[in-house]
């Protein structure tokens, strides 16, 4: 009985299909470890019962594979669980697990360095994200973005930028979904607004894009500048974003550093917590969110006058 009790359980992990295929995929996949760990099998044994490689049921468990009904249904078999709740909820998490991630229809499109992070950033909780150079991805006007874009693939076919754009401009849909939306908390270097994307008129829309967002959603989205003068505390020197999920236990932080032609993620809390520290102590020296409306009429002032 005291080893029922003991048992993994999935029922904390609600079904939520706003929170995209890619989280339901990673929860689903860590609860199964975890039973099979709990059953103390080893993964020669569980790999033989559903007739694969080790190595697949290591990507299975790591949320990489793709989990198929009747492979989870043996799996369960052989790992002893039985409740016909637990079973039921893993069987609506494996059909959700199955569903298109939200970059698949942009696949041509989309990055494959940046799908992991577009994959899980419906589910986060909240968003932390610093940005050196240029205005985060989500509150890009699809001009400053078309500009941005073309700038780093200055050979890209235009349907492609097309499509890019359009994966960008459906980001911020999250922060509007009524169902646990996330909040958005960004902070930019001050020269993000001194910084000519395309012409003065491109850059006047943008800062009255942002102005706009801020006042649609004020709770959703939380921006900081940070002036030159903090300093070493800035001096990242590359985008970084930091996503906390609802369900803690279930998904473990995920951080995104960008290169310039590739990205690296970390989720080992070690690693996590330190850029997280990092980035508050940034949030902490930047400008106080309540500047920030003051500091972007005045940028939107200076771009007006070189709009004449």
């Amino acid at each position: 009985m005291a080893a029922d009790q003991q048992a993994p359980s999935i029922l904390g992990f609600p079904h939520r299909p706003e929170w995209g295929a890619a989280a339901h995929r990673k929860a689903l996949a860590g609860h199964l470890r975890r039973c099979r760990d709990h059953a103390r099998i080893g993964t020669r044994q569980a790999a033989r019962c559903i007739d694969t490689s080790e190595s697949t049921l290591s990507r299975m468990e790591t949320g990489l594979a793709a989990l198929k009904p009747p492979d989870v249904k043996r799996l369960l078999d052989e790992y002893g669980v039985r409740d016909p709740e637990e079973r039921t909820r893993i069987a609506l998490l494996v059909r959700e697990a199955a569903q298109p991630d939200a970059w698949q229809p942009y696949a041509h499109a989309a990055p494959p360095t940046l799908r992991p992070l577009l994959a899980m950033e419906p589910a986060a909780r909240r968003i932390i994200s610093y940005e050196p150079q240029l205005v985060p991805g989500w509150l890009q006007t699809a001009e400053y973005a078309r500009i941005v874009i073309r700038a780093g693939h200055p050979t890209m076919p235009a349907g492609e930028v097309e499509d890019r754009i359009r994966l960008r401009m459906q980001r911020i849909a999250m922060l509007r979904r009524q169902t646990d939306p996330p909040t958005l908390l960004a902070v930019m270097d001050s020269e993000v607004f001194q910084r000519e994307v395309g012409s003065p008129g491109v850059m006047h829309r943008q800062i009255e894009h942002l102005l706009k967002l801020l006042e649609e959603l004020p709770y959703r989205l939380r921006l900081h500048i940070a002036p030159l003068s903090v300093g070493a505390a800035g001096a990242i020197g590359h985008p970084v974003v930091h996503l906390r999920f609802f369900a803690d236990d279930y998904l473990p932080d995920m951080v995104y550093l960008e290169q310039y032609e590739s990205a690296l993620y970390r989720e080992k809390p070690s690693e996590t917590e330190r850029y997280q520290a990092v980035l508050n102590n940034l949030v902490g020296v930047a400008n106080p969110i309540e500047q920030t409306a003051t500091l972007l009429q005045q940028a939107l002032t200076e771009w007006r006058k070189r709009c004449r």
